[in-house]
């Protein structure tokens, strides 16, 4: 990502007294440059740290209940398999990028989100559309919605030039005239800041931190973080043993997740109602992350990572009447490394390239009796290169042309010839972004081709437009209008074609189009909203308020449908057509109770309409597809002031059928759950995000080199029984405490 970095030389001249000019140290102001979502072509939903800790959040599924348009799957219980939809068109149209590289999935062709710790996260965001980022790969551009986890572990040193054509500044600046206005901007932050008493915090720049979070039905999980210290910078820095100007960054992550996940719940059966408790489903889960950064200079930065996952679960599998016998497990391995530069070649010439190989392996046992099903193993492997080319013609114009190149393989101890399969990817993305102070135009063509596809059709070549806009009718007012268009394509993954009792040999690619029509609106913004700073109290007494609107319209043809029968067996079938039609609202509004004291409500709703849209004839005509509700909400109201923070939370949603044809028994019941979080700042200073937070009492006793926060949430508070798959039960209420902590 690129930033801006200013260096500003004070002088101060002291009174009579002295006659004598002081020179004072140069100061470093850098500042994150983000897709402003108020200003954005496209709808852009983001969670920062500090607001995750604010919200009381304590996984990535917890985050996404905040966001609007995204339908999740949960199959019961803490650190269970987690997937996610967005807008009705399925969650394999959904790309999940860490740290700018796509993942890839080694089940079922979706992400499951389990897999990753919202402890290691500085950024959690939601792009549907395409991004107005035009610089960066081809692969993440080639989904209809993106979701953004950024790490803390992004090079912390000086950061380069900031180029026109990635749009993380919301106005149309020159990087020379950004920098004026950055350093006015930081000043004007600092002096609200140090107003209402409000402390802002560093990127993690300690040595290290971690968490222990105890809770419900055996659930531990501890983590720990390792920073080393900073290298190079000159003034702020010691020496590199890569040279004096060089910056060299490394940090470890790991964590220990372990739950039994044995919790309660009622079964009905008639007239026949009894408490049995959930059995099988306990789970043992470690990752470890190691990142490295080095940045020779101030044009060039390379990032490298590496991760390993391992899953030992079993799995419950859906709930029977007078039995709760099941025997099956499954072992998930998942391991990659990959490597990211990033250069300023000129003043209008930048590059980014990625490298990354994937290996994910998949061993699935059944020892329950008369089920027919047999065990299998499944190893996947991922060989991926990009390479990304900006020019900024002009100061309104910027060009970029992606290639991506990525091959995929699998191989099973099944002997039939489909569970060897291979494929070879090319993905090109031309695009163009046009930006003045109220207009902004961005435009791609997207290519695919595929090798060796092993689908109807054969192989050939597929090509997928672009087209999104944004304008301000009103100069003086933050109100803006968003159009957009887009064709996406996307092959069958190997999961559906080839995995043993999930894959159809027969399935054939889907086609989607996508329209989005919106709105977006707030009150004038606090003082250096542009440098991507959020302070948790406005700069005036009076309320803030924010609004947007987005009616959709989604058409797909051939539409791959997955209806679970297990955790592990799905049903896979085509569906001709399918029309989604809805509508996302999302609104916050803040208003200060006191100098040190602050209400927010954040609420989102979604109204969804996915059709099968097939034959007018056909008795499934214009039935629901299946697990998608038709509304959903979620409403947050939180309280923070100095001493302790309060977050409540209320999520709904409506009644899904499991199957298309509407069948009876198939339909599940709507819910609302209610979720109560408490944070406390222990007696330290609070250094666990990179954003501002209220500083402690005076009086307080505090120690520089440690800091503290408790947090307390219940989940489910009112004990509420659903299920968001069938036959799969989900707590009731289950309580949570965590200690994090930095050093």
């Amino acid at each position: 990502m690129f930033m801006s970095f200013v260096a500003l030389t004070a002088v101060a001249q002291n009174d009579s007294t002295l006659q004598s000019v002081q020179e004072l140290q140069r100061v470093d102001v850098v500042a994150e440059r983000q897709v402003s979502p108020l200003r954005a072509s496209v709808p852009v939903q983001r969670i920062d740290r500090d607001r995750m800790l604010r919200l009381g959040l304590h996984t990535i599924p917890d985050a996404l209940r905040h966001m609007a348009g995204i339908t999740l799957r949960d199959y019961g219980g803490a650190g269970g398999m987690k997937t996610v939809s967005v807008r009705g068109i399925g969650a394999r149209h959904t790309a999940v990028v860490y740290d700018g590289i796509a993942l890839s999935d080694c089940q079922t062709g979706e992400i499951d989100l389990s897999r990753y710790s919202l402890d290691q996260l500085s950024t959690v965001a939601l792009v549907i559309g395409d991004n107005d980022d035009i610089f960066q790969p081809a692969r993440n551009q080639a989904a209809a919605a993106t979701l953004y986890l950024e790490t803390d572990n992004r090079p912390t040193p000086q950061p380069l030039p900031v180029r026109e054509g990635s749009n993380y500044s919301p106005e149309v600046l020159s990087p020379l005239r950004y920098e004026s206005v950055a350093s006015r901007r930081a000043q004007e932050v600092q002096g609200v800041q140090e107003e209402m008493h409000i402390t802002p915090l560093p990127h993690r720049e300690g040595l290290g931190g971690g968490s222990l979070s105890l809770g419900s039905f055996g659930l531990v999980n501890p983590s720990l973080r390792l920073n080393t210290p900073p290298y190079g910078g000159g003034d702020r820095g010691g020496a590199s043993p890569f040279g004096s100007r060089d910056r060299v960054g490394a940090s470890l992550f790991a964590d220990y997740f372990h739950a039994d996940n044995d919790y309660p719940f009622t079964l009905h059966n008639v007239s026949l109602t009894t408490r049995e408790r959930r059995t099988n489903s306990r789970m043992n889960s470690g990752r470890a992350e190691l990142n490295f950064n080095w940045q020779p200079n101030i044009h060039n930065t390379l990032s490298a990572k590496a991760y390993y996952y391992n899953n030992y679960r079993r799995l419950p599998g859906i709930v029977h009447y007078y039995t709760n016998e099941n025997h099956e497990r499954l072992v998930d391995q998942n391991a990659f490394g990959q490597l990211s530069l990033r250069s300023q070649l000129s003043s209008q010439w930048a590059l980014l390239a990625h490298a990354k190989y994937n290996w994910a392996a998949t061993d699935y046992q059944n020892r329950t009796p008369g089920s027919g099903l047999g065990d299998a193993s499944y190893w996947q492997r991922e060989v991926y290169g990009s390479a990304s080319l900006l020019y900024e013609l002009n100061h309104w114009l910027s060009l970029d042309y992606a290639i991506d190149i990525q091959h995929n393989s699998l191989n099973s101890t099944l002997t039939t010839f489909a569970s060897h399969p291979h494929r070879t990817l090319f993905l090109q993305c031309l695009a163009a972004k046009a930006q003045w102070s109220r207009l902004t135009l961005v435009a791609r063509a997207l290519h695919h081709y595929s090798v060796h596809p092993s689908l109807q059709g054969g192989d050939g070549g597929r090509l997928s437009p672009s087209l999104s806009l944004s304008y301000q009718p009103l100069p003086r007012e933050q109100f803006f209008l968003r159009l957009m268009a887009k064709r996406i394509f996307r092959l069958p993954t190997f999961n559906e074609l080839y995995f043993y009792h999930i894959g159809t040999a027969d399935l054939k690619p889907e086609y989607a189009t996508q329209f989005n029509l919106g709105l977006t609106w707030r009150t004038p913004l606090p003082a250096g909203e542009g440098l991507g700073v959020r302070l948790p109290l406005p700069t005036e007494k009076g309320p803030r308020v924010g609004l947007s609107l987005d009616v959709y319209a989604n058409r797909v043809s051939d539409k791959i449908v997955a209806v679970p029968f297990n955790m592990f067996v799905w049903r896979i079938m085509n569906i001709d057509r399918a029309t989604i039609l809805g509508a996302d609202v999302v609104a916050n509004a803040s208003v200060p109770l006191g100098r040190r004291q602050l209400l927010s409500l954040n609420a989102n709703y979604s109204w969804q309409r996915a059709m099968n849209s097939t034959v007018k004839a056909s008795p499934t005509y214009h039935h629901q597809l299946p697990y998608t509700p038709e509304h959903t909400a979620c409403a947050t109201l939180t309280w923070d002031n100095p001493w302790l923070s309060i977050a409540a939370t209320l999520s709904a949603q409506s009644a899904r059928w499991t199957t298309v044809e509407h069948a009876a028994g198939t339909r599940m019941p709507g819910f609302a759950t209610t979720d109560l979080s408490l944070s406390l700042p222990l007696p330290l200073p609070l250094n666990l995000s990179r954003h501002s937070v209220l500083r402690p009492r005076r009086n307080s006793t505090s120690n520089a080199g440690f800091s503290t926060l408790l947090r307390f949430t219940v989940q489910n508070l009112f004990d509420r029984q659903y299920a968001l798959v069938a036959h799969y039960p989900m707590p009731g209420r289950s309580f949570r405490m965590q200690l994090m902590f930095n050093f």
